[in-house]
């Protein structure tokens, strides 16, 4: 992950690593695939519902499944080693889901099972959830892509703004939205170009930081959220 290279930057490196880290830190132990423990255990044991939108439970294997690989990513994007957890925190929490869509801390946002997948310009999390939870997660998303346009976010110590504009993404799964979050360090600006898909009981998520000042270029994010979309459908149904 690249950081800022001027002086002035310089001066405020630690934070721009600690905001690179938001996407990379799902890695935390798990970038051999491995799940959040007890993560494989309860999404085993998770029990259907009947509410809408709930789908059938979702196996560890079939979070492992939906990954992305080597073979997913652009040219380029090298696995990348585990880092601990950087939690960034809102002020306004209705806007904490597009952190934590982004970070990772064990089990987040109330699922029951996770698996991560981290390379140097892009992270990703796929969760399962109980019973119908993942579609009460994104419920009226469009709303708080609207709701958080603007926020301030804590990290070390600090605050900084952060603003957020919603990405196009074709329509995917049972629900999926692309949205930016820019923050701004002061010397530098670091943007994210994010997006979250879902399955029946399961959301794929993944956050893309390229070499410029401001996420991926287009071509490889479309092509990358097609593929996450995919990967979680195939997953999904099998």
């Amino acid at each position: 992950m690249s950081i800022f290279a001027s002086p002035a930057a310089r001066r405020t490196a630690s934070v721009a690593l600690a905001a690179a880290t938001l996407l990379l830190a799902a890695a935390c132990g798990n970038s051999d695939g491995k799940g959040d423990k007890p993560a494989a255990k309860d999404a085993a044991k998770a029990s259907p519902s009947a509410a809408s939108g709930a789908g059938t439970p979702v196996t560890a294997a079939q979070l492992k499944a939906a990954l992305l690989t080597a073979q997913d990513v652009p040219a380029g994007w090298k696995a990348d080693p585990d880092g601990g957890p950087v939690v960034g925190k809102t002020e306004k929490p209705e806007c904490q889901k597009l952190l934590d869509l982004m970070q990772s801390e064990p089990a987040p946002m109330g699922a029951a099972a996770r698996q991560t997948s981290n390379f140097e310009y892009g992270g990703q999390q796929v969760f399962g959830f109980d019973g119908d939870k993942a579609a009460g997660y994104l419920k009226d998303f469009d709303a708080t892509l609207s709701r958080c346009a603007s926020f301030s976010v804590a990290l070390e110590g600090e605050k900084y703004a952060a603003t957020v504009r919603p990405l196009p993404v074709d329509k995917a799964g049972d629900a999926s939205y692309g949205y930016e979050l820019l923050l701004d360090l002061g010397a530098g600006k670091m943007g994210f170009h994010n997006y979250v898909v879902r399955k029946g009981a399961a959301l794929s998520t993944l956050s893309t930081k390229g070499k410029q000042a401001v996420g991926i270029p287009e071509a490889d994010y479309k092509a990358l959220t097609a593929t996450v979309a995919k990967k979680l459908d195939q997953a999904v149904k099998a």
